[in-house]
């Protein structure tokens, strides 16, 4: 298999995926959380569940179905990506309008489209859709990407939710997000749309995939094949850096003869390469390591994550006190475990963060900053959305903002409605009016807009 074809092709998570298939495809359908970091590939595990090769229709995979479900053709799936603009104006609109469009042009799917469309409202009508599928003995599969994009934002009210809830009577979901939903946002996690959910956590590939992976390339380039066992601890069998694999060999073979080149000459080129493609993971999860949500000790974290850095752990030397920690880096892919113990997930990520640790021999001066920075843990134990909306207040203390341009900055959505910034605003100063000693407070300037006053002193 030629590397471009690699790039293509699915690698690892039978079980996972195996559980998703008998659970969406059971007599009750059962919706699924994928939760994991960024570039982790979640977005590829959706893509596979839709793609006509995969699990759910794939003629090959039939015994991963439940037996109604093993011919071919008996499944629908819709994949939706939440950070598109139409699903963040108005998700249940853009579902129900990508359904129409699927479905329509289904000839063996023959629909009541007038009982559909006589539904009072647009949950209705997703429900009617999927109600008909199900006496024909068919089902319906819907997978949202990106989830975070309208549930962290606060983009799907409860309302919606309340809409959406009937619908899993019905039909499948399976929504991917980077956190729990419960770390999202607690409310809407709550409600019994979601809470019915099961959370699957999204980790490294397995070994025996991520080596079928290298083999793959070893088919294109034979000098892999003397690597591969320290090209797995390498890149700690996360996708990402796999993915880049490939990638490096096409541009070391542009440059060197790779045909003739041994191990040993390749081995540093490889690894040099690697930590340069590799950034935009590391730097992803270091970020993550400087933000871990509130219910987990940022202290705890850091002085875990030191201790990686210099040598393995044993699992019987992480104390009570370290479990929240250690299983919050775990669902992040950023450790890994093995019979010596837990450690970082890949060397490279290590070497990474021990130069960021470092010293600087020349540090330049600093500019003040134009705010002082809040010295409290507030932002931690708001929402994503409520975070960003006081950073922008702080960043502008003092000075009247307009809802609309609260909208336009924070929200990203210049055209959404005013009510989205006063229900945001009143739960942030419900937060502010908890925090000690206070920090500040919101004012509402006669309809001009909103003004954050900091507290002197």
């Amino acid at each position: 298999m030629g590397i471009e074809n690699l790039k293509n092709h699915f690698f690892g998570r039978e079980r996972l995926l195996r559980e998703i298939c008998q659970g969406v495809l059971a007599t009750q359908p059962a919706s699924f959380s994928l939760v994991g970091s960024k570039l982790l590939g979640k977005s590829q595990i959706l893509n596979h569940l839709a793609a006509p090769n995969g699990p759910l229709c794939d003629a090959e995979l039939a015994d991963w179905r439940p037996p109604s479900f093993q011919a071919g053709g008996r499944v629908f799936v819709c994949k939706i990506d939440c950070d598109a603009q139409e699903a963040q104006e108005d998700l249940l609109s853009f579902l129900q309008q990508r359904l129409l469009h699927q479905l329509r042009q289904e000839e063996r799917l023959p629909l009541d489209w007038r009982a559909v469309e006589n539904q009072p409202s647009m949950g209705r009508q997703i429900w009617q859709i999927a109600r008909q599928i199900n006496d024909m003995n068919y089902r319906l599969v819907v997978l949202f990407d990106n989830f975070d994009s309208v549930f962290q934002r606060q983009l799907i009210s409860m309302d919606a939710v309340d809409e959406l809830r009937p619908l899993t009577l019905e039909l499948a979901m399976v929504v991917a997000t980077e956190q729990p939903l419960h770390d999202l946002d607690r409310d809407l996690a709550a409600s019994p749309l979601f809470n019915v959910m099961t959370q699957l956590f999204i980790n490294l590939l397995e070994p025996d995939a991520a080596r079928a992976w290298l083999e793959g390339y070893a088919e294109s380039y034979p000098v892999i094949g003397h690597m591969i066992d320290e090209l797995l601890v390498m890149t700690g069998q996360h996708p990402y850096l796999l993915h880049r694999i490939g990638d490096i060999l096409l541009e070391i073979g542009q440059m060197l003869p790779i045909a003739q080149a041994t191990a040993d000459e390749i081995r540093p080129l490889i690894r040099l390469r690697l930590a340069e493609h590799g950034r935009l993971l590391f730097v992803t999860l270091r970020r993550k390591l400087q933000q871990p949500p509130t219910r987990v000790s940022k202290e705890t974290v850091q002085r875990l994550v030191e201790q990686l850095q210099e040598k393995p752990l044993p699992m019987n030397q992480i104390g009570r006190d370290n479990f929240a920690a250690a299983n919050w880096l775990i669902n992040q892919a950023i450790v890994s475990y093995s019979p010596e113990g837990y450690r970082l997930f890949s060397p490279l990520f290590a070497d990474f963060l021990a130069a960021r640790a470092q010293p600087e021999e020349a540090p330049q001066p600093r500019s003040a900053p134009a705010v002082p920075p809040i010295e409290t843990d507030i932002y931690q134990q708001l929402t994503k959305i409520e975070a960003a909306l006081l950073r922008y207040f702080v960043e502008h203390s003092n000075t009247v903002i307009p809802p609309e341009e609260l909208l336009a900055k924070v929200w990203r959505r210049p055209n959404a409605t005013t009510r989205r910034v006063q229900e945001a605003i009143r739960r942030l100063r419900q937060q502010l009016e908890a925090v000690s000693p206070p920090i500040g407070a919101i004012e509402n300037d006669r309809g001009r807009g909103y003004r954050f006053v900091p507290t002197q002193g």
